[in-house]
């Protein structure tokens, strides 16, 4: 997945977390997930994240989640920070 400099990043690479990029841009929601345990939990991270963009009324958006093992609260808190960081990019803050 491509993004621009208009992209944000949340997380860390550590055991336990993940690594969320969001880009508040394109049509539609766009959602990848690498992981170690994508066969088993892919969904439901997916469901997670959209969880989130639906609280904030996100309807485009292009978000790469690389987990290395993080809990749903974990996903979510990431989810919603970066939603966060790329709202005040956008108004310029």
């Amino acid at each position: 997945m491509d993004f621009s400099e208009k992209a944000v990043k949340c997380g860390t690479d550590k055991k336990g977390d993940l690594m969320v990029t969001l880009e508040l841009a394109g049509k539609g929601r766009e959602i990848e997930v690498t992981s170690k345990v994508a066969r088993k939990y892919g969904d439901a991270i997916k469901e997670d994240i959209n969880e989130v963009l639906d609280q904030y009324k996100i309807k485009n958006a292009k978000v790469l989640a690389e987990d290395l093992g993080a809990f749903d609260f974990a996903i979510k808190a990431r989810v919603e920070t970066a939603v966060k960081r790329a709202q005040a990019k956008k108004e310029g803050k």
